[in-house]
């Protein structure tokens, strides 16, 4: 009798533990965004949350544009910005694998003719400096890469550490060549569809005109008008929703790296490998304070250590206004994906956050 009482109270016990831990962190997303949405002029937010290497969690708040009813929700596209990235990184480092792109052989050997004709520094940029940010390129050329004005490089490459977008760009032409395939054709085909990754895409197109997110100024208005992404970029011009962007996140967890489109675990490793230390803004604050070391640029991520093992983050500003930010940890199996439709939505997610600490 006694033995079936305690184990009577045991399971009692366990089933608050269920009851209460699961919830907690959605409750408390849960009373902070809207708060946050209107102090920051955000009309709209998305959360996903990730836990035991699968999705645990949505939320979803607001309307997709300013003025009009249509709600966000699952089907809810937004522009991932520079999250853009790190699925680029991910369909390079599976042609590493495949043999056919070397991470430290100079990107000029792989095509016909130079990338740039008058820097003849950019000869010495490899895969690795780019996935890296060590190219030297800037963020962007004057007038950005459409203009096709010239491209400086700034420092030597692989020396330290530069945030470029341009060096993705360049990445997207090698890429192209090797493949030969348009880059949004190839990377829905060897990755999206095969993780079922649906209704992302990184170039504009009816399907995801239907369920587009309209971007927001900093005082929550929507913009007279809106640069649509017609060519892919994979610095900036991804489409996608915040579960999708999740359903990355999880293939990146997964412990079975066999699947035909997954990464090795060797491949993997390659890619949470601190490579050049992060210049320039500071990490997400947190309750417990600032991480005990510089974050540290991977290749496609950011990393720094946390109370829960290495931290894995990026985020995303693009000018069209949304700002969204992901961060994932190998070793427990969370991670959280925010994604907003406003240029407010930075200091929001910041906030939440540093309020609500490790998912």
């Amino acid at each position: 009798m006694r033995f079936s009482f305690l184990a009577s109270i045991l399971l009692l016990l366990a089933a608050v533990v269920r009851a209460t831990e699961p919830a907690a962190l959605p409750e408390k997303i849960d009373a902070l965004v809207p708060v946050l949405m209107a102090k920051h002029h955000v009309p709209g937010v998305a959360v996903v949350g990730l836990a035991h290497r699968t999705i645990a969690f949505e939320r979803y708040y607001g309307v997709r544009t300013a003025g009009k009813t249509a709600p966000i929700d699952a089907y809810t596209v937004f522009e991932a910005a520079s999250m853009s990235k790190p699925p680029a990184a991910y369909v390079a480092l599976k042609l590493v694998e495949q043999g056919k792109l070397d991470l430290d052989r100079p990107l000029h050997e792989y095509l016909d003719h130079p990338y740039l004709t008058d820097t003849p520094l950019h000869l010495k940029i490899t895969a690795r400096m780019v996935l890296s940010h060590t190219t030297g390129f800037p963020n962007w050329r004057a007038g950005g890469w459409l203009a096709g004005g010239p491209l400086p490089v700034n420092f030597e490459p692989g020396s330290k550490f530069g945030y470029s977008g341009e060096g993705f760009t360049y990445l997207q032409h090698v890429l192209e060549h090797i493949t030969d395939e348009p880059f949004e054709r190839y990377v829905q085909r060897t990755l999206l569809k095969p993780a079922g990754i649906t209704r992302s895409s990184y170039v504009w197109n009816d399907d995801i005109a239907k369920f587009a997110a309209a971007g927001h100024t900093a005082k929550g208005n929507v913009p007279a008008s809106r640069e649509l992404f017609r060519r892919s970029n994979p610095a900036y011009s991804l489409y996608c929703t915040p579960r999708d962007y999740a359903l990355f996140l999880v293939e990146l967890l997964k412990p079975d790296r066999t699947t035909p489109h997954s990464l090795s675990a060797r491949s993997l490793a390659t890619m949470l490998t601190r490579t050049t230390q992060i210049d320039g803004a500071p990490p997400p604050a947190r309750p417990s304070g600032p991480p005990p070391e510089p974050a540290y640029y991977g290749l496609g991520w950011a990393i720094e250590r946390s109370a829960s093992g290495d931290r894995i983050r990026h985020s995303g500003s693009n000018g069209t206004g949304f700002r969204c930010y992901c961060e994932w940890y190998p070793a427990t199996g969370s991670g959280i994906v925010i994604m907003t439709n406003a240029v407010g939505g930075a200091a929001l997610w910041r906030e939440l956050l540093a309020a609500v600490g490790e998912p």
